[in-house]
């Protein structure tokens, strides 16, 4: 249908499902411990596939044989992984925290957290999706002035993203009501910024445009096993929907469309590669 790249991380996630919620100074048995692919690029990426679109993707991986693993299973994905570039840094996965709601914590090490996105291949696509903490200034500039960009607001003060829509969640960011929430918005982006979205779990998705605010009801869904994930998967179906032509209200309605039906059956999208790894993943570098 489309081509589109995307930006982000290729993570291992290590689950451990939990007994109870997590609680200071508390006490919390585990069922076990699972490692499979996650981040922010594999989830964006892996719907769009599953929605027939195709997909160049720009990322690190390690040479270990975590980061070859993952590599394979993109590939076999149908990911374009001409462009994911390899570092010799070792693979330490994400602890992701699963409780008996299905809300994770997560729990990232600091190297990761440090990538900084520094080239962007010069292909021809009909959209860019961007979702990294830090980039090389000008890049994302140039990417804006090639092709339409949907990005992720960034975590880190000063980062910018110049984007035709820029979306956000609320438990990691806090924007003013009304005029100001755009006003802000479009200082992280630029002035040719058209939308925010701002997520915020099981409540309305919020849209501001120059119309105004707008709620965007989110379907009701029986308690999920898993929420990790869903935010990448909505991001994927608001591009799908803009790909169709909608405008940002309507988009926004496909990407709760697709995260209700991930919620319900993750399966229906694509099967988590599980990743059969013989060598223990250090919780941090030596």
């Amino acid at each position: 249908m489309a081509h589109v790249l995307v930006a982000g991380s290729i993570n291992v996630d290590r689950l451990w499902r939990l007994a109870g919620p997590l609680a200071a100074g508390g006490r919390v048995t585990h069922g076990g411990t699972e490692l499979r692919i996650g981040g922010g690029g594999f989830g964006t990426g892996a719907t769009l596939l599953a929605l027939g679109h195709h997909v160049t993707l720009v990322t690190t991986l390690s040479t270990d044989d975590a980061g070859r693993a993952c590599l394979e299973a993109l590939s076999r994905l149908r990911f374009d992984v001409r462009h994911v570039r390899l570092t010799e840094a070792p693979t330490i996965p994400l602890e992701i925290f699963i409780d008996p709601s299905g809300e994770r914590t997560i729990l990232a090490p600091a190297t990761t957290e440090a990538r900084r996105l520094t080239a962007l291949p010069p292909a021809t696509v009909d959209m860019a999706y961007v979702n990294v903490r830090r980039a090389e200034p000008g890049l994302l500039a140039e990417l804006a002035g090639r092709t339409r960009v949907v990005a992720q607001v960034p975590l880190e003060a000063g980062e910018h993203r110049p984007a035709e829509i820029l979306v956000a969640s609320a438990s990691d960011h806090a924007f003013p009501s009304g005029e100001g929430a755009l006003r802000q918005a479009r200082q992280i982006g630029s002035p040719a910024l058209s939308a925010l979205v701002l997520t915020d779990g099981a409540r309305p998705v919020e849209v501001c445009d120059d119309a105004g605010r707008s709620g965007v009801p989110v379907a009701p869904l029986t308690r999920p096993t898993d929420t990790t994930g869903a935010g990448d998967v909505f991001a994927a179906g608001l591009i799908d929907g803009l790909l169709r032509g909608a405008p940002a209200v309507a988009a926004v309605r496909r990407g709760n469309e697709i995260a209700a039906r991930f919620l319900a059956d993750r399966r229906a999208f694509w099967h988590d590669p599980v990743l059969s790894l013989s060598p223990v993943l250090r919780a941090e570098p030596r």
